[in-house]
């Protein structure tokens, strides 16, 4: 009886050691491994690009999903798929007052319209560059990206399409708190009825050394995507914008964008915060804005 009661037990054991030597069924692939491009689930995808008089480093992303880094290298095409960007207009854009346009091929340049996923790796990039200078930062400029082959896996059924939107930046465009006080200016110059103000302000490149911005005339921001006709997109720009100018002493000076009075403006600029004053004309009345935007 005790002969077979060890014999039961070491069966027992032998049969735990097994058990546990097994690969747990977590260790492997748990999805089917699609290959798609970051960013293309939401069709439209900003990328920050700088205004400069040299050309700007930019690329595309394309990974393997699933629940494992990529056990093979993966070799995936690309290709452009233009058409893209008048289906997305009539589409997604019929209100909005600008459309995505294509970026002139002599302003871009592609080395190679191939990329590797390398084994052990989840994603690759696909670099090239564009041109920047003299771009219109009232365009939405966009390229498109399309996966045309892939060596290995499958390519994703839906995520392999991208309109890539160049976000035209420069060393100071971004997103501010504005901190002011606004006074009304009597014929004397005189700084009367104090009123406090506390906004975001969206500071928007025009070129590598300007930016613009909404003056405290129009109470918000306005999307270049958003709801609002061409026409009074842009009667609200020429109407109520200021920029900010970096000169090649380093100073800034301050002026109106187009149709604003503005006078008698200064501005620094230092530990990211915007320090400034100037005067403005709106309604028939004169006012002054002193206070800082800080990034």
């Amino acid at each position: 009886m005790k002969l077979i009661r060890t014999i039961y037990m070491l069966g027992l054991l032998a049969g735990l050691f097994t058990s546990c030597s097994k690969e747990s069924p977590l260790d492997g692939e748990q999805y089917f491994k699609q290959v798609y491009i970051v960013g293309a689930y939401e069709v439209v995808q900003q990328f920050d690009v700088a205004y400069s008089d040299e050309s700007q480093d930019a690329y595309v992303a394309v990974a393997a999903g699933g629940s494992q880094n990529a056990d093979r290298n993966v070799e995936v095409v690309l290709t452009h798929n233009d058409a893209t960007i008048d289906w997305y207009n009539n589409k997604y854009m019929i209100d909005a007052p600008l459309k995505y346009q294509k970026l002139e091929d002599e302003l871009c340049n592609f080395p190679s319209m191939k990329t590797t996923i390398k084994a052990g790796e989840v994603y690759s990039r696909l670099p090239f560059s564009v041109e920047t200078s003299g771009l219109d930062c009232d365009k939405l400029y966009a390229l498109t990206f399309k996966i045309e082959s892939v060596s290995d896996y499958v390519k994703h059924p839906k995520d392999t399409v991208l309109i890539m939107n160049l976000n035209l930046t420069n060393d100071f465009s971004g997103t501010y708190q504005m901190v002011a006080i606004r006074y009304t200016l009597n014929d004397a110059n005189e700084e009367l009825t104090p009123s406090s103000v506390n906004m975001q302000r969206t500071l928007k490149a025009v070129n590598k050394d300007q930016i613009r911005f909404f003056n405290v005339t129009q109470n918000s921001d306005l999307s270049p995507t958003g709801n609002i006709t061409t026409e009074d997109y842009f009667n609200s720009i020429d109407n109520n914008c200021v920029t900010f100018t970096h000169q090649p002493d380093g100073t800034f000076t301050v002026s109106s964008w187009k149709n604003l009075p503005v006078s008698n403006g200064t501005v620094s600029f230092e530990e990211d915060t915007f320090t400034f004053c100037y005067d403005y004309e709106s309604g028939g009345k004169r006012y002054r804005l002193r206070g800082t935007m800080t990034k």
